[in-house]
């Protein structure tokens, strides 16, 4: 039998679920987008509950990070969107 070689350059299928699939952003996230949005660039963690909901928000690819500081992150348009879509929800 022979063995399957992943291709070098092919990007790995994710191990977790996506929010088009479902997964849930929550409300941290959902607070740490907006606090984002109305720095209008560069938002720093500062806060705990922020570094805890980061991850939730980067796998929705809302947020990304700055390469030179993991401190520091930017609202994308998709995030910007969200926001957008779920202000006018209510």
């Amino acid at each position: 039998m022979q063995r399957k070689i992943r291709y070098a350059g092919a990007t790995a299928a994710p191990n977790h679920r996506t929010i088009a699939e479902g997964a849930s952003v929550g409300p941290r996230g959902i607070a740490l987008m907006r606090r984002a949005l109305v720095a209008r660039g560069p938002y720093r963690l500062d806060r705990n509950r922020d570094r805890e909901a980061v991850e939730h928000v980067l796998v929705a690819g809302f947020v990304t990070r700055d390469r030179a500081d993991e401190n520091t992150v930017f609202l994308t348009e998709s995030g910007r969107a969200f926001l957008d879509r779920l202000a006018r929800a209510h």
